[in-house]
């Protein structure tokens, strides 16, 4: 019993998984062909696989078959890295950054100027009164040093007090000495008014720049000024110089002092080197692009190092390991054992299975709209082009920002919409990331542009923003590249990491523009329709739709009703708006071939019909606008998905006015059906199933004059469920139960199209009578 129990759940499990995997078998030529080409193209690298790589050890002795030189390459590589690092890096000069440091300049000398001006010259006394030395003491001493000076000055036969400094006592001496003639009256006047001076300096000095601090006062003025000359003229020499960026202050500081005069004093060399310090700036920037060429141009200079290799030389031991030296080396003299991977490419064709088949499945989950054969031989035309690219470019070449996921991603995108376009671009990830080898700061930026093209595409709908799309794309390849090479360093330098983000933002650009001049031929040749080529064929100024507006006015007034019939129906539900719109523009287009056979064309003109007083010949004109509808769209080339609305609106319902008439005429017994009936098929979608519904209240929405919203809604669900009895809707996936859905958003729209009108006064309009509004 319970191995009964068993076997059941498994067969259970085995039939989900079966049911899973399902579209593998309904299309197992597709599906082969894909794994075998795909496998065939990502699997290059495994067809001349070396059996000895690096880190493995050789089972035997490797002797050198003959006697060659071989290009030793990791010296080699070595040899031009060093090259590159050691290129000198070209600077652009900036003439702007002089001016602005002048400026600068200019306004710290100024300020120094007027602090000096404000303390007054000095010497401010006779120098063979008083030394130039004793004069700047006597103007900065303390007020309480300054007072007691004073008041042993003046006062007559005062010892000179030992205790004063050595300064103090001589200054107080050259003062007493002219105390008898009143001349000690007029020096302390001076030096009072030179110590007033002094402090409005000191008070301007604190709100000063900190470059002058409490030091510019100890110069004289023309010490200052000497400095203030100099400060400039240092200036001027470095920036004519030169100055790199990030050089070490150091050595900035050096330059300044060995262009100062050696006359200067300490106080003079530190005011004037802080002075072009803190207004020096690097008036030189590195030039990437001119560097770069240096840099390559110095590897290029970088001869081949070549060693030679005698016969019979041993160049590995048994039990040696093999080093990326050694490898290299050893693959000149065909040495390596190349040879094709078979199990290396027999899991690379199994990865696609499983991948491939998790596609389909998905797809198959997805519901509505599922792809066909025929797209999935678009897939494989873009999944074929994606690698062959990336194999060659990419892969081959090194240049992976060329590495085309965002060419596919936009494509498949806008072809299957955001969330097939993504699964499909995810299947084909795993694949080449084993098959290309891509490494991880290559592979996630390829990834996440691609992804991001295939989730925004499918919210376009046109050109320009799919060009907008690509621009955006590439910047995330870009940046997710940069991110990644910055939080797992690959020892580039900046220079070198920020020409490859810009290989990858450039690579991403050109797949997108790649992808943009594809999409129309790959259209046309797999007659896909996309949202973008869908709101072209929706323009008013597509050919079909001129002439349907000048020679059908209104079979086009008709169509432009239904079409807002449909895509409200459509939007309610969840089915594809743009392609019911679009398709209901062109479902009428067949009446142009005989526009006046139409009652919507006739505009008070003679009924054709009248004149042919032939029910049978009036039937077959009526339906021959399917037959010339399509025979127009194929003359025009519009897609098969937009045809298939020309007969499929009308299923095959009866033409039912002029089968009435011909039953009055000949009898009902004598009346053939077919006569009087489209040729169909019946909606075979639900846009076109509800292009038919649409097609069929448009008439009796028109014709309703005030009737409430119920009543419109139940005469519209009347009319619905007469072509479900029918049976026109048994083949378009439309449900029962979603019929008074539909009915209600019909019945909105026509509310919104025929809401009440204010009734303007007679004044207004000409009329004798004003007739009041009802509201």
């Amino acid at each position: 019993m319970s191995h009964s129990l068993f076997a059941g759940s498994w067969r259970g499990g085995s039939l989900k998984w079966l049911a899973f995997y399902r579209p593998v078998l309904d299309a197992p030529v597709w599906f082969l062909l894909a794994v075998l080409s795909l496998t065939a193209v990502l699997g290059v690298r495994f067809y001349s696989e070396p059996r000895l790589s690096v880190g493995t050890r050789v089972d035997r002795a490797i002797v050198a078959p003959r006697t060659v030189e071989v290009t030793d390459r990791s010296e080699t590589e070595k040899a031009r890295r060093e090259a590159s690092r050691a290129a000198v890096q070209v600077y652009d000069y900036d003439p702007l950054v002089d001016a602005q440091v002048g400026d600068r300049l200019d306004d710290l000398l100024t300020e120094g100027d007027q602090i000096v001006a404000t303390a007054g010259k000095l010497p401010y006394l006779n120098p063979g009164i008083l030394t130039s030395e004793a004069q700047q003491y006597l103007r900065a001493m303390p007020q309480a040093g300054w007072r007691r000076l004073k008041q042993l000055a003046l006062s007559p036969g005062t010892p000179l007090a030992e205790t004063l400094p050595t300064l103090e006592r001589q200054i107080l001496a050259s003062l007493s000495n002219r105390r008898e003639g009143g001349e000690v009256d007029n020096l302390i006047v001076a030096i009072e008014r030179s110590r007033l001076a002094y402090g409005q300096a000191l008070s301007r000095l604190r709100t000063a720049p900190i470059v002058f601090q409490d030091r510019l006062l100890g110069l004289t003025p023309a010490q200052w000024q000497d400095v203030a000359d100099q400060a400039r003229l240092v200036t001027r020499r470095l920036l004519a110089i030169g100055i790199v960026p990030k050089l070490d202050p150091e050595l900035r500081e050096k330059g300044i002092t060995a262009q100062l005069p050696a006359n200067f004093d300490i106080l003079q060399r530190r005011i004037a080197t802080d002075l072009v310090l803190s207004v020096l700036t690097p008036n030189l920037r590195v030039d990437p692009l001119q560097t770069l060429r240096e840099a390559e141009q110095s590897v290029q200079n970088v001869e081949d190092i070549r060693i030679k290799i005698q016969k019979g030389q041993v160049l590995l031991d048994k039990g040696d390991m093999v080093t990326p030296r050694w490898f290299a080396i050893l693959d000149q003299l065909d040495l390596t054992q190349r040879g094709i991977n078979w199990p290396e490419l027999g899991l690379l064709a199994v990865i696609q299975i499983v991948a491939f088949s998790t596609f389909l499945g998905i797809d198959k989950r997805l519901g509505r709209a599922c792809l066909c054969k025929r797209d999935y031989l678009l897939t494989l035309v873009v999944a074929l082009g994606t690698a062959i690219i990336g194999v060659i470019i990419g892969n081959s070449w090194g240049w992976g920002g060329f590495l085309p996921f965002i060419a596919a991603g936009l494509l498949l995108g806008n072809f299957y919409g955001s969330l097939r376009g993504s699964v499909a671009l995810l299947a084909l990830a795993v694949p080449f990331w084993y098959g290309l080898a891509l490494p991880p700061t290559i592979f996630w930026p390829v990834l996440a542009g691609g992804l991001v093209a295939a989730v925004q595409v499918g919210r376009l709908r046109s050109r320009e923003e799919m060009a907008f799309l690509g621009v955006l794309a590439a910047a995330v390849q870009g940046g997710v590249y940069a991110l990644l090479n910055l939080v797992f360093p690959a020892g580039y330098d900046w220079r070198e990491l920020l020409v490859h983000t810009g290989e990858m933002f450039g690579g991403g650009l050109v797949c997108s523009i790649v992808a943009l001049g594809a999409s129309p031929y790959l259209e046309r040749l797999f007659d896909v329709v996309t949202p973008v080529r869908l709101s072209e064929l929706a323009n008013p100024n597509q050919p079909l739709l001129k002439r349907l507006a000048t020679e059908a006015p209104g079979t086009f007034q008709h169509t432009l009703f239904v079409a807002n019939l449909a895509e409200a129906a459509a939007r309610c539900l969840g089915d594809n708006a743009d392609l019911v719109r679009t398709g209901t523009l062109y479902h009428d287009i067949g009446k142009m071939v005989r526009p006046r056979y139409f009652i919507e064309n006739q505009m008070g003109l003679p009924n054709p019909h009248l004149q042919l007083d032939d029910p049978w010949r009036s039937a077959a004109v009526i339906r021959d606008h399917v037959t010339d509808g399509l025979k127009l769209a194929r003359r025009h080339g519009l897609p098969q998905v937009i045809q298939n609305f020309i007969p499929e609106h009308q299923g095959t319902i009866r033409i039912a006015y002029f089968h009435h008439q011909a039953c009055e005429e000949v009898g009902a017994e004598n009346v053939r059906d077919e006569d009087f009936t489209y040729p169909g098929p019946a909606p075979q979608s639900r846009e076109t199933g509800l292009v038919m519904l649409a097609d069929a209240c448009e008439a009796a929405l028109r014709s309703l004059k005030d009737v409430t919203e119920p009543e419109a809604v139940a005469m519209v669900q009347r009319i619905l469920a007469a072509r479900w009895r029918e049976g026109q809707l048994k083949d378009s996936d439309l449900k029962e139960e979603e019929l008074p859905q539909i009915a209600k958003s019909f019945v909105k729209v026509w509310k919104e199209q025929n809401h009440q009108r204010i009734r303007y006064p007679a004044a207004c309009t000409g009329q004798t009578e004003f007739q009041p509004v009802r509201r």
